[in-house]
């Protein structure tokens, strides 16, 4: 290990620095290790702290883009079709496969689905960040202290509270994050290596667009790290060759989604922004800003903090680039700390970018100035990749002073662990444990959307609550019925049993002519009253309307009233609208007490509607029955369809 005496200082500030921060066999004293062990459990108590209060607050009721899958159907779908079909301006086939699998084990329960996310996703990247802080830093107290700054990510109103599928954005941040920690830490031999690598890019990259655009700003810093030093880092070659494929051939399934499918546009005709606008920089900087915790309320002072940090980052990126082209071995901790953070601040940097230019200037008309664009830049979860950095920052700061000052590491230590507490006390005091409010605004957002779903069932739809999505539910309500969506136990079809009949059909109360008795004799009576003899399997096939009258009705609501002389089951068939004929899978059952006022209601919904074909089965048994009153009426139209 060099050691600077004199001037061979300036080669320490060149990369030709230790290997180690701290003596090889340093034994933390015991209050470092109080404080190491503080510093590690904070980040997961918060984690752990967030995921007791969704699972105190959180509520099962699908939330805007969450209701996608319900309009056609595709919940818990493997069709490749499906999962390679782009939506909300990127294709996300892994998204999609994630949540088919959860959809199949938990029926799409909002509650179960984001705590899974939730801890799986956060836990993840907490995990890599530790193990990556860990190999690059080789300070157990100073990797602690680093590993605090993962406070920032933990912050509520990220991706969960709302919407089920908005962690999809950030599954690539475990893959890059992944593929770091393999690139940097693993011994495996290249071809393994390079192949898992690949493998990785193209999860990331099929994950979301911005895990394709980010793959390839990381894939490109890493060739231009092995190109201005070979000898320390040329054994990547295969590697950075995998990620650069893989980047680019997601690049280019994710373009031509941009170009083909959203012509170029995104977020519905808005217009790109450009970096050579202002309005650019300062909604980025609200995202840092707001990846840092500050305060919107204050736009100035805040955005003097986010330039101050971002000038750090600057330096720490250039160190980083110098220590990586002056490093002998690319295990040496300058080597290491500097190309992780050269990779991940790509990444974000690119990602940032990507936000700005599709995002700045969805902005209402009343924000025009500097600061009211920069604390526009607060809303939202696009943030959350900027939390990844600030570990990396500190981390790098810290190289930079061992350093400049190898002989005052204590001093160091002191100083890292001063400026920790105060970063660990201030996101306190910003409300990063604040789960618990957070939670609850989300919940009574979630009760009103409830009631008013609850409303439009009641009333027979049109099922439209804006806030709770865009554009009318009742087809996606009737596809959820149908596969059996856990929500649906809140807001089940019973609800629809006192809507209005829009038609309704007494099939009865006319000549029953069109009503054709099977395996038993009828008798009519005064009062639309139908008698039975007993028979076998005896049947009342019937039709209402005209033929295509129930073609658009999505709930059909039976009613009848069946005399029996003993106990029996009443059975309904249906005909499902592109069927052939009745089937056991397309019929419902009742079962009845002796006695002449059994009323039997059945409701039955089918998203594709039905034909105006139906069977009534009054007993399971040869005895003779009753039938009196039987109705069917439309208590579920599909929206825009005429009654």
């Amino acid at each position: 290990m060099k050691r600077s005496i004199g001037p061979q200082t300036a080669d320490l500030m060149l990369g030709v620095a230790p290997h180690t921060m701290r003596p090889p066999h340093h034994t933390p004293r015991p209050a470092e290790r109080i404080i190491i062990a503080l510093f590690i459990a904070i980040p997961i108590a918060c984690l752990v702290w967030m995921a007791v209060q969704w699972v105190n607050y959180g509520i099962d009721l699908p939330y805007f883009d969450d209701w996608r899958a319900y309009f056609d159907g595709t919940s818990g779908s493997f069709s490749l079709k499906y999962l390679f079909t782009p939506a909300n301006d990127t294709l996300y086939a892994v998204g999609k496969l994630l949540e088919s699998l959860t959809f199949i084990i938990f029926k799409g329960n909002s509650v179960v689905d984001q705590l899974i996310s939730m801890t799986t996703t956060l836990g993840l990247l907490l995990l890599l960040q530790w193990l990556l802080l860990k190999s690059a830093l080789d300070d157990s107290l100073l990797t602690a202290c680093a590993f605090a700054f993962t406070l920032l990510m933990l912050q509520s109103d990220s991706y969960w509270g709302r919407q089920n599928i908005a962690y999809h954005q950030a599954v690539p941040l475990i893959f890059i994050l992944g593929a770091v920690y393999i690139l940097v830490v693993s011994r495996w031999p290249w071809p393994v290596r390079s192949f898992v690598l690949f493998v990785l890019g193209i999860l990331s990259g099929l994950t979301y667009t911005s895990g394709a655009f980010s793959l390839l700003a990381l894939a490109a810093t890493l060739i231009v790290c092995i190109a201005i030093n070979r000898r320390a880092f040329g054994d990547l070659t295969p590697d950075g060759v995998a990620l650069f494929c893989a980047s680019v051939i997601t690049v280019i399934v994710q373009g031509y989604v941009l170009v083909f499918v959203q012509h170029g546009q995104v977020h519905s005709g808005t217009p790109w922004s450009l970096p050579n606008s202002p309005e650019f920089w300062f909604y980025l900087f609200g995202k840092v800003g707001r990846s840092l915790m500050l305060a919107g309320s204050h736009p100035l002072r805040s955005l003097l903090v986010v330039l101050l940090c971002m000038a750090l980052a600057v330096t720490v990126a250039i160190a980083g680039l110098r220590n990586v082209k002056t490093a002998e071995t690319r295990h040496s901790v300058p080597a290491r700390s500097g190309l992780i953070s050269l990779l991940l601040f790509a990444s974000v940097f690119f990602y940032l970018l990507m936000v700005a230019a599709g995002r700045s200037d969805l902005r209402p008309a009343n924000i025009s100035t500097p600061l009211q664009l920069f604390a526009f830049g607060f809303a939202r979860f696009h943030f959350f990749w900027a939390t990844l950095i600030w570990p990396w920052v500190f981390a790098g700061a810290i190289v930079m002073a061992t350093m400049l000052w190898p002989r005052k590491m204590d001093a160091i230590r002191i100083v890292a662990v001063v400026a920790t507490s105060c970063v660990v006390v201030f996101t306190m005091a910003a409300g990063v444990f604040a789960h618990a409010s957070y939670f609850r605004q989300t919940s009574d957002l979630t009760l009103r959307n409830g009631a008013c779903l609850h409303a439009k069932l009641l009333n027979g739809g049109p099922i439209d609550c804006p806030t709770l999505y865009p554009r009318d539910m009742t087809l996606a309500y009737a596809n959820a019925v149908k596969m059996g969506a856990s929500f649906i136990r809140f807001f089940p079809p019973d609800l629809l049993e006192r809507a209005p009949g829009n038609p309704t059909w007494n099939v009865l109360g006319k000549p029953i002519d069109g009503v054709t008795v099977s395996n038993a004799k009828a008798e009519t009576r005064a009062g639309n009253q139908l008698n039975l003899s007993a028979g076998k399997d005896v049947q009342m096939a019937f039709s209402v309307g005209q033929a295509g009258d129930l073609h658009h009705c999505l709930a059909v609501r039976v009613d009848s009233t069946v005399g029996v002389e003993n106990p029996t089951t009443v059975q309904l068939f249906y005909v499902p609208w592109g069927a052939s004929t009745f089937s056991e899978a397309n019929s419902r059952t009742r079962q009845i007490a002796a006695g002449n006022g059994n009323a039997v209601r059945f409701l039955v919904i089918e998203p594709h509607g039905f034909k105006n074909e139906f069977r009534l089965d009054p007993v399971s048994d040869s005895q003779p029955s009753v039938v009196k009153e039987l109705n069917v009426s439309c208590v579920l139209r599909e929206p825009g369809a005429a009654g």
